[in-house]
C-alpha cells in the first residue's frame, strides 16, 4: 500500500468515528432533555410525596374540599397502615411455620386465611374511602379525577420512578 491510500484510509476512519460519537452524544442529550416517558406531575421530589397538592391544583378544589380530602387521606392511611402491619405479622408467622421442622399444614392454612381476609378489608377500605372522595367531589371534579387517576397509576409503575441522583 503506498502512503496516500493509508492516509485516505484514515481519514476515512477518522471522519467515520467523529459522525459515531456526533451520533453517540446526541442521542444521549435527547435522551436525557427531550424523551420524558411519564407525566410531569412531580417534577421534584417534594412533590413526588405530596399528592393532596397535586389534588387540589389539579382537581381546583377549594380550601374546604381540600381539607376534607387531606384528613380523608390520613384517616384511611393510618387504617391502611394498621392493617398492613397486621398482614405482615401474619406472613412472617406463615413463614416461619412453613420452614420449621414439624410444619403444622393447618396453621399455615387458618394463617393464609387470615392473610387474605385482612387483604379483603384493605380493599374495602379503599373503596370506602373512594365513596367518601366522590362525595366531596363535584361531578366535573370527578371527571378530571379519572383522567387523573390513570396518569398518577402509569406514573408509580416501577419503571417510570424518577432516577436518583
Amino acid at each position: 500500500m503506498d502512503i496516500f491510500s493509508e492516509r485516505k484510509n484514515l481519514v476515512v476512519l477518522v471522519v467515520v468515528l467523529a459522525v459515531m460519537n456526533v451520533l453517540g452524544i446526541s442521542a444521549f442529550l435527547w435522551k436525557n432533555n427531550f424523551h420524558h416517558h411519564g407525566p410531569e406531575l412531580f417534577p421534584n421530589q417534594q412533590d413526588f410525596r405530596d399528592v393532596s397538592s397535586i389534588l387540589q391544583k389539579e382537581l381546583q378544589l377549594n380550601d374546604k374540599q381540600a381539607e376534607q380530602i387531606k384528613h380523608l387521606r390520613t384517616d384511611y392511611f393510618e387504617k391502611e397502615k394498621e392493617l398492613a402491619t397486621i398482614i405482615r405479622s401474619e406472613r412472617d408467622s406463615m413463614n416461619v411455620e412453613m420452614f420449621n421442622k414439624s410444619t403444622n399444614e393447618n396453621l399455615i392454612k387458618s394463617l393464609a386465611k387470615e392473610v387474605a381476609d385482612n387483604e379483603y378489608k384493605m380493599e374495602l377500605m379503599r373503596y370506602e374511602q373512594a365513596k367518601e372522595f366522590k362525595a366531596i367531589c363535584s361531578p366535573a371534579q370527578m371527571d378530571k379525577f379519572e383522567k387523573l387517576v390513570l396518569e398518577i397509576r402509569d406514573y408509580f409503575r416501577p419503571d417510570n420512578q424518577p432516577k436518583k441522583k
